[in-house]
């Protein structure tokens, strides 16, 4: 039985499970996937695909039937492309850093600490501090937090927020009680009703058809102008134009974005991840898709995928199936 690991996050997987992996089972491994133009057979003999993308241009694979991701989305593995009968299963153990994140950037928010840092490191200005009677900055506590997608990641968000003292409500497409610090569930259909309340917005839901562009213009006009909006699930479910529109004009106040719209390849690898310019507005916080990349995720995440390959190759009951071709 043969795994290849294909692209630079299953290579680094590869190279960190390798010893955990079970005795006779043939490893390739492909850090670039414009590899496999000229390496066919690498794909041809697979049973078990390590990757987090799968495209219909890729050679053929015709004896898979386990693709293990790498990554939560499996957005990027064209279903269509696989042979039938295959399983694709999906990877976790990012939920504590996202969440963490998420907290972070609350708090570095309302305390201003971008703010009033760069002001004392540069000029060492006194005039957010009460020697000077300056004006306070805010907290946390008390405030209230929506959160769009109450999974794994929502519901450490949700613990979390209610553990510093604030309100947490959310919105889940699957409406179910509430529990884990949450004081009420909105339906999906019911977000609008949910947005005029919320101090903060958090954006933890999959991308789906119904999730996609999800937080428009109308919706941001919902929003209380003195909110922050935090997105960690992916960028389009947010609009592009919209959001860049409704924070130049502080139609909101600021955001906190982790997902962005464009990424990164081999002809950019430093692409600016939005058509618009983010980077210049000053109530934008921005980083590049690294609010789970943690050594405690990495950690996890290779156990889970050693795990899964090792019941795989024993035929025992796989964890986190997401959908069989």
């Amino acid at each position: 039985m043969k795994a290849l690991f294909l692209g630079n996050v299953a290579a680094d997987t590869a190279n960190g499970i390798v010893t955990r992996l079970p005795a006779g089972l043939r490893v390739e491994i492909l850090p670039d996937p414009q590899q496999l133009a000229g390496s066919p057979e690498a794909a041809a003999d697979a049973d078990i695909l390590v990757t987090n993308h799968w495209r219909a241009e890729y050679p053929p694979a015709p004896n898979v039937r386990l693709v293990q991701s790498v990554a939560t989305g499996i957005e990027l593995i064209d279903l269509a492309a696989l042979p039938r009968g295959v399983v694709i299963c999906n990877a976790f153990g990012h939920e504590t850093a996202i969440a963490e994140y998420v907290l972070m950037m609350m708090l570095v928010w309302s305390h201003r600490l971008r703010e009033i840092e760069g002001e004392f490191r540069s000029y060492s200005s006194w005039r957010s501090s009460w020697v000077q009677s300056g004006p306070p900055h805010g907290e946390i506590l008390g405030s209230t937090v929506g959160i769009v997608g109450l999974g794994r990641v929502g519901r450490e968000v949700a613990c979390r927020a209610a553990a510093f003292g604030c309100h947490v409500l959310a919105a889940n497409r699957t409406p179910h009680m509430p529990e884990g610090g949450v004081e009420r569930i909105y339906a999906l259909s019911e977000l609008d009703d949910m947005l005029p309340l919320c101090d903060t917005l958090v954006l933890c839901t999959a991308l789906a058809p119904e999730t996609e562009g999800l937080i428009d213009r109308r919706r941001l006009a919902l929003m209380k102008s003195s909110s922050l909006l935090v997105n960690i699930a992916r960028g389009t479910v947010i609009d592009e134009d919209a959001v860049y529109t409704a924070l130049r004009d502080r139609r909101i106040a600021g955001a906190a974005l982790d997902v962005w719209w464009r990424y990164p390849d081999g002809a950019e690898p430093e692409r600016r991840p939005s058509r618009h310019p983010f980077h210049e507005l000053p109530n934008v916080i921005m980083t590049p898709h690294c609010s789970g990349w943690t050594e405690g995720m990495v950690a996890r995440r290779w156990a889970e995928v050693a795990g899964n390959i090792n019941r795989f190759v024993r035929g025992e009951l796989l964890h986190n199936v997401v959908v069989r071709t």
